[in-house]
């Protein structure tokens, strides 16, 4: 047998294989249709599961990655690649980059698309110029299907080129149906100028914001419930009017941000009108002391909130007290919440003080609805930051407090735990135990008493440097638990020892113990 006669052999065989192998992928498409996966479950249900197990779910205010297996049961046969092929909502999530939006943009048909770009994904192989994407962006621009931005990329220009596809030169003003919207490294003045947004709920701008678009804003939105308004300082920064004609137009906020220096520097108007924003949930204010309590005292809102955050810099401690202490009275005075439990934690400066509602009793925290912080410019010892949290408990009804802790030292605890019979819980972080730790002076006028009659719950974090320490902490123990008091007590250390005769000795005296502190293999009950 010749090469000749070899060569079409082979080619008769190949034909063989293929026929083979296209009979056999038709018979697994016939196998696939009687199972009941597919048998039982309507395409249209088949297409809702695929939807919902690949891509975010709707609405989605913030970027969620496309999961490397999204689209991998698209190989399981033919007739799950049919149906999802058939599912434009499938489609309406194109992917994080511009890479994966050009080879899923043909399917989402005519359904509703969330065009979504994360900073986190640049080097993109393709660029967003004329062709065959940019042509399908504007055109789902043109029908209004567009449901959600979020456009966050550092490749230059990027995100400007999309929102300019979406507003073409020479067409007047126009409603748009998108819900969401988060942009950063953009110039969006085009794009909030040609659009009303009657249905926009969640508004995040990150950077890059221009005087024209916070007009826009004012104009053009009326039913945000979420605005989150950053500013990193590279563009024109809003005006009070500016930031007060927005919120006006949108008296349904829940959620309001607003950050750095899209905190407006002027005073505005002297006159008293207040924005009201009767169903705001949330309050996040972030700038210079003067700036941030001039925009306070100009919003309206409930007397409860959920959670309130005031993170404040540029300010010295004597301006701390001056403007913090009264409006934290009058809020908490206003707060019904804080009838049934408060609590309140001290941290060093850059996480100056939190006050939350209590739930009442247990171990934990209850719902935060206020969250006071300030960042000092000045280095503030530590005796001025104790006499600091001293005379802000001035500013607070310190017999309905539950739950108290922070960074304190020993003297500042002495002082402050007596005025707050209530304490349920108490954190302590970072205090050298010395004699009489938590016990009144045995020659004052509370001699023979506990400074924690309610106490339940002891943290201690950080504090127990070396064995000498618990044997202060087992005299403190015998003292809070005697007359059957129950405590329990939790400890950590980073260069703390014990041993397991310890372990079972602190036991014998509480109802809990938990602890974080190395075992040591010899024992270190000599030293008690």
């Amino acid at each position: 047998m010749g090469p000749e006669i070899n060569a079409h052999s082979i080619q008769i065989l190949e034909k063989e294989i293929e026929k083979g192998i296209g009979d056999v992928i038709q018979l697994k498409r016939v196998r696939n249709s009687l199972l009941d996966i597919s048998a039982r479950v309507p395409p249209e249900i088949l297409g809702s599961i695929f939807r919902w197990t690949a891509i975010p779910g709707e609405g989605y205010p913030d970027v969620c990655e496309l999961r490397n297996v999204s689209y991998r049961f698209l190989l399981v046969c033919h007739h799950w690649f049919k149906v999802a092929s058939h599912t434009p909502e499938f489609w309406s999530f194109w992917g994080n980059t511009l890479e994966q939006w050009s080879r899923r943009y043909q399917y989402s048909g005519t359904g509703p698309v969330d065009l979504v770009l994360s900073r986190y994904f640049d080097g993109d192989a393709c660029t967003f110029s004329d062709g065959p994407l940019r042509d399908a962006v504007r055109d789902c621009a043109a029908r209004d299907t567009i449901r959600s931005l979020y456009l966050r990329s550092n490749v230059e220009n990027l995100v400007t080129d999309v929102l300019s596809s979406l507003t073409p030169d020479g067409e007047d003003v126009r409603s748009s149906s998108v819900e969401s919207i988060s942009l950063d490294y953009a110039d969006e003045s085009d794009f909030f100028a040609r659009f009303r947004f009657p249905k926009l709920w969640h508004l995040h701008l990150f950077s890059g914001v221009n005087g024209s678009s916070w007009e826009c804003l004012g104009l053009h939105t009326t039913a945000l419930t979420t605005l989150h308004l950053e500013n990193g300082g590279s563009s024109c920064n809003p005006t009070m009017a500016q930031i007060l004609s927005i919120l006006i137009s949108n008296p349904r906020l829940q959620d309001l941000a607003i950050l750095h220096s899209a905190i407006p520097r002027d005073g505005g108007d002297r006159s008293a009108f207040r924005v009201p924003l009767h169903h705001l949930k949330k309050l996040t204010l972030n700038g210079a002391l003067l700036h941030v309590f001039r925009l306070l005292h100009r919003l309206d809102h409930p007397e409860t909130m959920d959670e309130m955050t005031l993170l404040i810099y540029d300010c010295t401690v004597e301006e701390i007290m001056g403007t913090f202490g009264p409006y934290v009275r009058d809020y908490l005075r206003r707060d019904r919440r804080v009838q049934d439990g408060l609590g309140i934690f001290f941290n060093p400066p850059g996480n100056f003080i939190s006050i939350r509602a209590s739930d009442g009793g247990g171990p934990t925290w209850g719902v935060p609805f206020a969250m006071f912080t300030a960042v000092d410019n000045e280095k503030v010892p530590p005796q001025a930051m104790d006499k600091l949290h001293i005379d802000f408990l001035v500013f607070t009804p310190r017999e309905q407090v539950v739950h108290f802790g922070g960074v304190l030292s020993m003297e500042a605890l002495r002082e402050m735990v007596p005025t707050m019979p209530g304490i349920k819980e108490l954190h302590v972080t970072d205090v050298a135990l010395s004699n009489g730790f938590l016990q009144p002076d045995p020659d004052g006028p509370r001699a023979g008493t506990k400074l924690l009659p309610s106490l339940r719950h002891l943290y201690l974090e950080r504090v127990v440097r070396n064995h000498y320490d618990l044997n202060i902490l087992l005299q403190y123990l015998a003292h809070q638990t005697s007359g059957g008091h129950v405590v329990s007590l939790s400890l950590s250390g980073e260069r703390a020892y014990t041993c397991k005769h310890l372990v079972k000795v602190v036991k014998g005296f509480v109802d809990e113990f938990t602890f974080e502190l190395h075992l040591a293999s010899d024992c270190l009950c000599d030293y008690i």
